[in-house]
């Protein structure tokens, strides 16, 4: 068969169910569209939402997941401006840049999230990628508005944060999505204040971001709680005062009684839940003093209903969703690569490196059964090369 002019072969990792694992599989890839950059993809890393996504079925299938993607643009649409090609970039969250939200500021609220960054489409309602032998686009891509588990990955200007040159691309895939998320949370969200307390349900990339991010904004007291004792090790070397097993105690309100008597005063200023389950989105909301905020962060599958005592809302405390930690990518993720080259978030200690495409599956299967933190998978292996020679 012809392959048409306007494409590219690609080497993606295909969900092709929820069951089975990623298939590396070759595709050709369309072109980028007038407002579209196209990146050959250097690293992406794994972020629980991609495997949530396959796992419980919130995506059609065939589908090229991955939205933590960092790479280099090798072509432009023609209406694309602020870019070069050989910028080195990492992807985003899209946003449509038009809704009330994104014009005050959040585009993380978007009207259009779930429609841009889910579908699998392009924002037209166009597949991006076919396999060979097929004439048309059948396989869903536009995962996040770029699919980076492959070895090129169409973005557009409003997910695309161009980086330094000299920068690390090999590491700098987490800030896309998971560092961003637990870091806002902290510092756009919450914005928690030195001296005061806050309590984090889930330690893994989401929720050890934010504990290096309320290390950064100087709170006093930063209780990691997790069911992992090596995760709560790695809680404490990145700045958590204190670390809570629940395995120790008898019952949910033992747990949290203790979180109480920690944090003084009646409890925490902030808490955050990472877990996406509701016992312990309840176990947050009951840390907190009067006053107190939770921020919940995975939402759990659609459906997922959380029980909150209606009396427990009465001394002012609040229960806040939370998507990307409020973070304009294009503002907030420079300002994590300037705290991590002052030193003070140490995010680089969260990734574990695997290599090639066909280690995706290895990478998913070792992040949910909680042997690595973070996975970032290179799909590059000539930029690592040339980035350590």
């Amino acid at each position: 068969m012809r392959m048409p002019a306007d494409e590219i072969d690609v080497l993606a990792a295909v969900a092709v169910d929820s069951d089975t694992p990623f298939v590396s599989t070759a595709l050709r890839l369309k072109a980028p569209g007038e407002h579209e950059i196209r990146v050959r993809i250097v690293a992406t890393s794994v972020c629980h939402t991609d495997v949530m996504t396959k796992a419980k079925g919130l995506c059609s299938f065939p589908i090229v997941l991955g939205h933590e993607g960092t790479g280099i643009i090798d072509a432009l649409g023609e209406k694309v401006s602020g870019f070069d090609i050989g910028d080195h970039v990492i992807l985003s969250y899209d946003f449509c840049d038009r809704c009330p939200q994104c014009a005050s500021g959040k585009p993380a609220y978007c009207n259009e999230h779930g429609s841009l960054n889910f579908a699998g489409v392009r924002p037209g309602g166009a597949k991006t990628h076919r396999r060979p032998h097929s004439t048309n686009a059948d396989v869903f891509g536009s995962f996040f508005q770029q699919s980076s588990f492959a070895t090129y990955a169409l973005s557009h200007t409003t997910n695309t944060i161009k980086v330094d040159k000299s920068l690390p691309l090999t590491l700098l895939a987490p800030l896309g999505c998971g560092v961003q998320t637990g870091a806002g949370t902290v510092l756009n969200t919450l914005q928690v204040q030195p001296g005061t307390s806050l309590a984090v349900f889930g330690c893994g990339c989401v929720g050890l971001s934010a504990i290096m991010a309320a290390k950064m904004a100087a709170a006093k007291n930063i209780i990691a709680v997790d069911v992992n004792p090596r995760r709560l090790q790695l809680a404490e070397e990145l700045g958590a005062t204190h670390c809570v097993l629940p395995s120790e105690f008898v019952d949910a309100r033992q747990v949290h009684t203790h979180i109480k008597t920690i944090s003084s005063a009646g409890g925490c200023h902030y808490a955050i839940d990472t877990t996406g389950i509701p016992a312990v989105l309840r176990q947050a909301f009951d840390s907190c003093r009067p006053l107190g905020v939770t921020a919940m962060i995975a939402p759990g599958v659609p459906g997922t209903e959380v029980c909150i005592e209606m009396q427990g809302l009465l001394p002012g405390k609040s229960l806040r969703g939370v998507v990307q930690g409020d973070s304009v990518s294009k503002e907030f993720i420079p300002r994590l690569i300037d705290a991590w080259q002052q030193g003070r978030f140490p995010f680089e200690k969260l990734i574990t490196q695997f290599d090639g495409i066909d280690s995706i599956e290895a990478a998913v299967v070792a992040m949910s059964r909680g042997d690595v933190v973070k996975p970032v998978v290179i799909i590059d292996p000539d930029y690592r090369s040339t980035e350590c020679s």
